[in-house]
């Protein structure tokens, strides 16, 4: 794996953990960051980002690290966004995926995350599935908001980000060849007239 491509992996990993300080409830942006580094950087890179930031943002939370079982479910689910954004881009490659699949991948990535949260409460409260039942009927809004946002927020927002990364030189070089730049090659070239 090339540093370039570490490094990457690192600035999204960061910036999800950044963005999900946000202050709205259910509304939220790590999940098309994580599925965005997926797909921009591939299936296993996306895996990798999504344990690893959603490990670093629940753990170092403000409102304290959760239960093990919620942390699992959590951590799960953002593995499986990341994955599901590089499998998606091997069939997207030169283009761009329509909005409504990217809506489409939005809605049921956030139910399975909704709901392997919600089955965590199983062995965190020891209430069996009456209190599952109980927690799905009491969080039915939170949920719905949650799905519905991130819907739009995959529909809309991905695919104009997809198409802004596709044009940075360094993501560009990691999808065209495997050649590993040396740090001489990768300082901008200076020529005649560039500086006036």
């Amino acid at each position: 794996m090339s540093h370039r491509k570490i490094i990457l992996m690192a600035v999204f990993t960061a910036l999800a953990v950044a963005i999900g300080q946000d202050p709205f409830i259910n509304i939220e942006l790590v999940s098309a960051t994580i599925f965005l580094s997926g797909f921009v950087l591939g299936a296993k890179c996306g895996l990798v980002i999504g344990a690893m930031a959603m490990f670093l943002f629940s753990s170092f939370n403000m409102f304290g690290p959760p239960s093990p079982p919620l942390l699992v479910a959590q951590i799960l689910s953002m593995m499986l966004t990341g994955l599901s954004g590089g499998l998606l881009q091997n069939f997207f490659k030169p283009r761009v995926p329509p909005a409504w699949l990217l809506g489409l991948a939005g809605w049921a990535l956030t139910f399975v995350y909704d709901l392997l949260t919600t089955v965590s409460s199983i062995f965190i409260l020891k209430t069996g599935w009456p209190g599952f039942l109980a927690a799905l009927a009491t969080g039915a809004f939170f949920f719905m908001l949650h799905q519905i946002s991130n819907t739009a927020i995959f529909a809309l927002l991905l695919p104009v980000l997809i198409r802004r990364l596709r044009q940075l030189t360094i993501l560009q070089s990691l999808t065209s060849n495997s050649k590993t730049l040396s740090p001489r090659e990768l300082q901008p070239s200076v020529q005649g007239n560039s500086l006036q």
